[in-house]
């Protein structure tokens, strides 16, 4: 109950500092409109924290039994607030009281901190009611987007962004109690952007308030890392990382997903006992951390991955982790096999041609025949002197007959393979014997002038084998 103090009403109404008249007990007799409005109206008591009460009391007391002022500072049940109370007698029955409503000083400090960084840098502030309309548009950071401060307020974020639109479903998420970060590469700017909820002290949102700032000073880097998270989203690959403890900081990308895997699922946990029953994939990664960047190619229940790893080291060259990329091997793979399959038949193939262009026959105790046909190029000589060495050696042949019956024609180098051939055999213990010289061969032969004197040679495959056998025709030597 208000009491009917004259000079204290002129005094209350004069005086443009929040002043009230209260009892011992905390009753406020008579207040200003300052008190009113800084204080509150009511009980002194239930205007301050709970816990600030018991020396809210020992205060007034103190003042009651002193000429003295006596001040402390509380907290205001208004949220966010602080105040000095000073107290002094008045009469016997009541105390003068003052409140001087102030602000947390180290919450001062970080402000003005905030404020400065905030003029100096390319950023954005703006926050929204319940129902979408804005009440703060603020920062240099608007001239990015062709705004100036202000210009959107009392505007609707609901209206200005399309229902499909991201910032749009961000307002809404927000407005629903998420805290969010967001990243945003635009022509001018790349933007980190910070989305929480107003909350009043009850824990009810009753809007939202954003952060957006501009790390887009090489802009041109921040394109080309957004194409590459692009990319890494949509192809059948993987990127991820881990620390020197093993434990994921990074999983990125589609396969990851085409495999059930996650970044919730890896992120923060650590790879070497979440693979503890694949020693293969730890040792891969141990290997990484060691200091080795290598390519190695494992299975994963049906497919086969191919994984790329490389050490990260920090600014003096030590590994402080590992980062590796992951690709579905398993097409690749299998048709790798199937063409080294192909190739190996087709170099079966190809020496069984080779075997066949060049068989080597024992036509007779201790003779050999070389059936040559076709085309007698260096490579088929080479192969046909290696194949007749050996077989001469294993059959301690004492002949080998060099058949021409099958060559049409024969140049230098070919009449020089065949002199070669003879010539080897020779030191082998063994008679190189030239059969089957078609006219047309033999009138090149000595056009092209290929002595032939110290090799035999017989007309005829069937004079080689009667000279083998003793009854050879007459010498041709």
């Amino acid at each position: 109950m208000r009491m009917d103090f004259p000079s204290a009403e002129t005094l209350l109404r004069g005086c443009p500092t929040p002043l009230a008249l209260v009892s011992l007990s905390g009753e406020t007799l008579a207040t200003n409109a300052a008190w009113d409005a800084r204080v509150g109206i009511g009980v002194l008591d239930a205007r301050v924290h709970e816990q600030d009460r018991a020396a809210l009391v020992e205060a007034r007391r103190a003042a009651f039994g002193s000429e003295a002022t006596r001040s402390l500072d509380v907290r205001l049940a208004r949220e966010g607030e602080r105040a000095r109370l000073s107290f002094w007698r008045a009469d016997e029955r009541t105390l003068w009281a003052s409140a001087e409503v102030t602000r947390d000083e180290q919450e001062e400090r970080k402000a003005r901190i905030l404020l400065d960084c905030f003029r100096a840098m390319d950023a954005i502030v703006w926050s929204c009611d319940t129902e979408g309309k804005v009440l703060v548009s603020d920062g240099k950071g608007l001239a990015l987007l062709g705004l100036v401060p202000g210009a959107a307020v009392g505007k609707s974020v609901f209206q200005l962004y399309p229902p499909d639109s991201k910032v749009h479903t961000i307002v809404e998420r927000t407005l629903a109690g998420e805290t969010l970060l967001q990243e945003d590469v635009t022509e001018k700017a790349h933007w980190r952007n910070v989305y929480t909820p107003l909350v009043d002290a009850n824990g009810t949102v009753k809007g939202l308030q954003s952060l957006a700032v501009n790390d887009g000073e090489d802009l041109q880097l921040s394109k080309k890392s957004k194409a590459i998270a692009e990319c890494v989203d949509r192809l059948p690959i993987c990127v991820w990382a881990f620390d020197k403890t093993g434990t994921c900081t990074l999983f990125e990308g589609a396969l990851g997903r085409q495999m059930g895997r996650t970044a919730a699922d890896l992120v923060g946990k650590n790879l070497f006992e979440f693979y503890r029953d694949r020693p293969d994939l730890v040792g891969d990664m141990r290997r990484a951390l060691a200091g080795e960047e290598y390519v190695v190619e494992r299975s994963l229940r049906d497919t086969q991955l191919r994984m790329r790893y490389a050490p990260m080291r920090d600014p003096f060259g030590e590994v402080i982790g590992a980062c590796a990329s992951t690709e579905d091997a398993t097409e690749q793979l299998r048709f790798e096999a199937q063409l080294r399959a192909q190739l190996e038949l087709i170099a079966s193939q190809k020496r069984a041609i080779v075997e066949l262009g060049t068989p080597i026959l024992e036509v007779w105790q201790d003779v050999l025949a070389v059936p040559v046909v076709g085309t007698l190029d260096a490579a088929r000589a080479e192969q046909m002197l290696g194949a007749l060495l050996e077989a001469v050696v294993d059959k301690q042949a004492r002949f080998a007959l060099l058949d021409l019956t099958g060559v049409e024609t024969v140049d230098t180098a070919t009449a020089q393979h065949l002199v070669r051939v003879a010539s080897a055999v020779r030191l082998l213990g063994c008679e190189g014997i030239i059969t089957g010289i078609r006219p047309s061969v033999a009138k090149t032969l000595i056009g092209i002038d290929v002595n032939l004197a110290q090799i035999r040679t017989l007309q005829s495959f069937k004079d080689a084998l009667r000279f083998c056998a003793g009854l050879g025709p007459r010498d041709k030597r």
